[in-house]
């Protein structure tokens, strides 16, 4: 029950899924090693996907720019490039990055603090080998030990015969670059902790005991995981910068020395930057300030020298990079009209980013620049599900969807007609599956339909076989949804999908009916409904809008409505055939995805699931998710039509389908099955053969008459494209309308089987039945070599 997208946006996302299939979902190595950025997304693939659907002339917008992946993907792609970042430690960080900078003074001005501290910090790593001098590079140690854990550490693979130092220089008597923590190394540690550093920070965090920011291990207080000689070591270092004169260049130096600080803490062995505030007691390592420091210098020129045609000023587009969040950022200009937003999606699991870089934050407010402080309105802004104590109202999983529901709608406001705006997403387990549902729900509320979506796996996707298929949702996704007209949004009244609300009444009532329907009546009781449940008098502009939607989502014929077979009414039908049902819309989808991308995962099956459900009502997905026997049964279901070719699901090849151009009549749509049955009819030579449409469903989809023995017979023809059994429920329903209209015969023709009680029941009835392979003998007669039944034993 999607809205129609224009079919010349849907044929450019189409073609999303071929461009990006060769393109490694991988960041550069430039980018992951200057500043410390969680999350960063490949702009090769966000680079494809810009070239596939824009125009030359276009203008993209990135809301919250993070590391800029996006900005940089679509950098001479399109005219112009916005872009917002609310926090104001990554926004400087990428800022220094993208702005074009004079590589000859920044060099000039490291070799100025080099000259000024190099031989001051590397005196506090002196030690000695073989009784030569030499420098630390690491030690590895356990915090917690004290003196002994300095001489006998927790071993670790680099600690080999008890040798826990690492060396900058090989040693000229022993050649290793590997000592042993001795006497002298204790004694430097001892003279160190006499140096004053009480200007080193002492602030509080942030409490996130998810990124182990703990008070209990003392976590939460910044100088908590720094060793003294680094403290000294990075003050010297501060010092030395400050004394320079600002430029953009020093402003690189002090986000290269910032880059440097997750490392020079004491850190787990072997760990990466992801992990900044543990408190680590055992098997932990301590490094060299100057090397990392100089490491990550080399690491900012790389990038500049590699990217110097992706800097501000120098490409094709105007890039405009602002630090401010999103919504204050369009409410002060209002004209901003953009064709594309391209952005990381700030889903539940993403990390407090605010949060996270308290770290580097506070360096930068006590040292550098007080604008680098953390507001309680960057607080408020930040869109995020968090567990710290003290943001209450960023725990709520309903205060984190009332920030979507509020940027959807600056979103709309932002994008011209037939906008596009496209997120990066990762979803985990179940209940990040159930926040896209709703993601999409209020997508929809805000004018916007989901219009594609493609997985862009680190590695290529897999059918990954575990025992729960559950496991699977890990795919990274690109999600797109297009802006729709307004005369074209779903009607919601407050948070209430009454588009849904409204289908679902009509449905009811038309099951319940036990004659025809008319669209005037059903007009009525719509606005009855609207005047009991919200206390709303339906306008003009409301009656027309009622009855385009039932034209749209049912079928009216001569003044009478008419239940629509070839609908999804997913979450309306009764619960009792649900699953029944979602398997025979899975033959349909397969179907779709094999013409639509070739070949697919079953993620895919299950979101196209998610995008047919008619009001975003996690439950049904929910159902299956978590049970393993519907899930099972789906995978059976697939390999009825599929075979596994690596890593994907692809299109049988087998002696099933006789020719290319052959249809497979159970992945048919319920209209299209009949259309096929009264086809069939005609050439049987059956008069007045008559498709009904399902009205009301009474189970009766066709009725034509056929003269036997000199005798006029009436029947009446229920027509099942399911991919599971038909049990006895259809069959006595059809029994009671071959009463109520006085037929001579009836008969249900399915591309399936029948259960046990179906058989036994239509025997007891007189209900003549067409199981899939009679129906196939009966159509290979009349159309030879046209069709095939892909439905194989489950």
């Amino acid at each position: 029950m999607r809205k129609q997208i224009p079919e010349q946006i849907q044929n450019s996302l189409n073609k999303i899924k071929t461009a990006i299939e060769t393109v490694p979902n991988t960041v550069p190595s430039e980018m992951r090693t200057t500043f410390n950025f969680k999350g960063r997304k490949s702009p090769y693939i966000a680079e494809k996907v810009i070239e596939t659907i824009r125009h030359h002339d276009d203008v993209l917008y990135d809301p919250f720019m993070g590391s800029g992946s996006f900005v940089y993907a679509a950098m001479g792609k399109v005219k112009k490039i916005y872009a917002t970042e609310l926090d104001n430690y990554t926004f400087n960080a990428v800022s220094a990055l993208m702005n074009k900078v004079d590589l000859l003074q920044l060099s000039e001005l490291f070799e100025t603090v080099k000259k000024d501290v190099y031989e001051q910090i590397m005196e506090l790593y002196e030690t000695s080998c073989c009784g030569r001098k030499n420098y630390i590079s690491k030690v590895l140690f356990d915090p917690e030990e004290g003196k002994e854990g300095y001489f006998n550490p927790s071993e670790n693979r680099e600690i080999i015969d008890g040798k826990n130092i690492k060396l900058v220089e090989k040693c000229p008597i022993c050649g290793r670059r590997t000592k042993k923590f001795d006497d002298g190394d204790y004694q430097k540690i001892v003279k160190l902790e006499k140096v004053n550093v009480e200007r080193f920070p002492t602030d509080q965090y942030i409490v996130n005991s998810r990124i182990n920011i703990t008070a209990s291990t003392g976590a939460d207080q910044y100088d908590r995981i720094f060793t003294q000689r680094n403290k000294i070591a990075l003050l010297i270092l501060q010092d030395a910068i400050n004394k320079l004169k600002p430029s953009r260049e020093k402003d690189v130096l002090e986000q290269v020395l910032v880059a440097s600080i997750s490392l020079a803490r004491i850190a787990m062995y072997g760990s990466s930057t992801d992990i900044l505030y543990h408190v680590v007691g055992h098997g932990a390592q301590d490094m060299n300030v100057w090397l990392l420091f100089e490491e990550k210098y080399k690491s900012f020129c790389k990038f500049k020298s590699v990217y110097c045609d992706k800097q501000i000023g120098v490409t094709s587009s105007e890039v405009t990079i602002v630090n401010q969040g999103y919504a204050e950022y369009i409410q002060k200009h209002p004209n901003l009209k953009v064709d594309i937003i391209y952005t990381d999606f700030p889903y539940t699991d993403q990390v407090p980013y605010l949060e996270r870089n308290q770290l580097y934050r506070i360096w930068l407010e006590r040292f550098y620049d007080s604008n680098y402080a953390l507001t309680q309105d960057m607080l408020k802004q930040e869109i995020v599900l968090t567990n710290a104590e003290s943001r209450p109202e960023k725990g709520d999983i309903e205060n984190y969807y009332k920030d979507i529901d509020t940027m959807f709608s600056h979103f709309y406001r932002v994008l011209k007609e037939n906008g596009l705006v496209f997120f990066t997403m990762k979803l985990g387990k179940a209940k990040y599956f159930k926040t896209y549902i709703e993601i999409v729900n209020l997508a929809r509320k805000n004018g916007f339909e989901y219009a594609y979506l493609v997985g862009v796996e680190k590695k290529d996707p897999t059918l990954r076989k575990q025992s729960a298929f559950i496991n699977t949702f890990i795919n990274e996704m690109i999600v797109a949804f297009c802006k729709l007209s307004d005369k074209n949004r779903y009607w919601y009244i407050g948070s209430d999908n009454y588009e849904f609300l409204l289908v679902k009444k009509v449905y009811n009532y038309l099951i319940r009916a036990k004659k025809y329907v008319t669209l005037s009546s059903a007009v009525t009781l719509v606005c009855n409904d609207l005047k009991s449940k919200y206390s709303y008098l339906a306008s003009k502009q409301d009656i027309q809008k009622i009855n385009e939607l039932l034209h749209r989502y049912f079928m009216v014929d001569v003044g009478c409505i008419q239940i629509d077979s070839n609908q999804l009414y997913l979450d309306i039908e009764d619960n009792t055939d649900l699953y029944t049902k979602l398997y025979d819309l899975i033959p349909i989808f397969i179907r779709r995805l094999l013409e639509r991308k070739g070949k697919f995962v079953l993620e895919d099956i299950y979101f196209e699931l998610v995008n047919s459900l008619c009001d975003g009502n996690p439950k049904t997905i929910t159902q299956i998710l978590e049970d393993k026997t519907h899930q099972s049964d789906i995978g059976n279901l697939i390999l009825n039509y599929c075979e596994i070719d690596g890593q994907y699901y692809v299109e049988r090849k087998d002696g099933c389908k006789p020719n290319e151009n052959a249809v497979d009549i159970s992945t048919l749509s319920g209209t299209d099955f009949e259309l096929l049955v009264q086809r069939l009819l005609k050439r049987e030579g059956y008069d007045n053969v008559v498709k009904m449409g399902g009205a009301g469903d009474l189970g009766v989809d066709i009725i034509a008459s056929k003269y036997e023995h000199g005798k006029l017979m009436h029947n009446i023809f229920q027509c099942k494209r399911w991919a599971s059994n038909v049990g006895a429920d259809p069959i006595q329903r059809l029994y009671a309308e071959k009463m109520r209209r006085g037929a001579t015969h009836a008969v249900c023709v399915t591309t399936s089987a029948y259960t046990r009680d179906g058989k036994k029941m239509a025997g007891d009835l007189d209900i003549e039945i067409v199981d899939g392979i009679q129906l196939m003998k009966r159509l290979n007669k009349y159309f030879p070599g046209e069709y095939y039944n892909g439905i194989r034993d489950m």
